[in-house]
């Protein structure tokens, strides 16, 4: 399965040369050694930092999802118990489209271990149609996206600022904060450690 894995996330690496500016927030310091932050990271105004424990409004809050072309209302509390990854995006963020293909196969492959979600914030000006014909594939006349995707995001971003996107959070089984990283996703190792329940160093 490790080998796998590493391929799988070789490829993530390889997609995610680039980021592009969102906002004019900015961090109070970036260290993207390793391709995880280790810093306080958007520790201020209320905002998480790595290490934290979620508040129980997280799992409460509800948000518009878009999943295969519908939309419902739904909090996150049903991926309790999971490594969760949130990935901050947008429609005209290349870099971050160019890796969904291999998000849904890691998706796919440990489906009962972690749960992918996309957030789509208030800030990237996306419409819902614009963010139905990416995912449903029109845009581009490809298969579509099988990746379900919070949009019209404002709660989220408040929790976990960020200065560019892709911008992905990693929360733990233990509902901790355990990382936050910009460009790439994470070592195959770092991966196992967190399906581990491990603490990352």
């Amino acid at each position: 399965m490790k080998n796998h894995l590493f391929i799988i996330l070789t490829l993530l690496a390889f997609t995610a040369n680039s980021q592009t500016p969102v906002s004019v927030i900015k961090p109070n310091s970036l260290s993207f050694g390793d391709s995880l932050s280790r810093t306080q990271f958007g520790s201020k105004g209320g905002a998480l930092k790595v290490g934290d424990k979620l508040p129980e409004s997280f799992w409460q809050q509800e948000h518009t999802l878009y999943t295969n072309g519908k939309t419902s209302k739904q909090s996150l509390a049903q991926h309790k118990g999971k490594l969760l990854i949130l990935d901050f995006w947008a429609t005209w963020c290349g870099s971050c489209v160019n890796k969904f293909r291999t998000i849904a196969a890691l998706q796919n492959q440990f489906n009962e271990e972690v749960m992918f979600i996309l957030v789509n914030t208030k800030t990237t000006r996306d419409t819902e149609q614009k963010i139905d014909e990416l995912l449903s594939g029109r845009k581009y006349q490809t298969k579509p996206y099988l990746l379900t995707s919070i949009y019209n995001d404002s709660y989220l971003n408040q929790l976990f600022p960020h200065a560019a996107i892709p911008h992905f959070v990693f929360i733990d089984q233990r509902g901790k904060l355990a990382a936050m990283s910009n460009g790439e996703l994470m070592t195959a190792l770092q991966f196992d450690k967190l399906l581990a329940k491990e603490e990352l160093k």
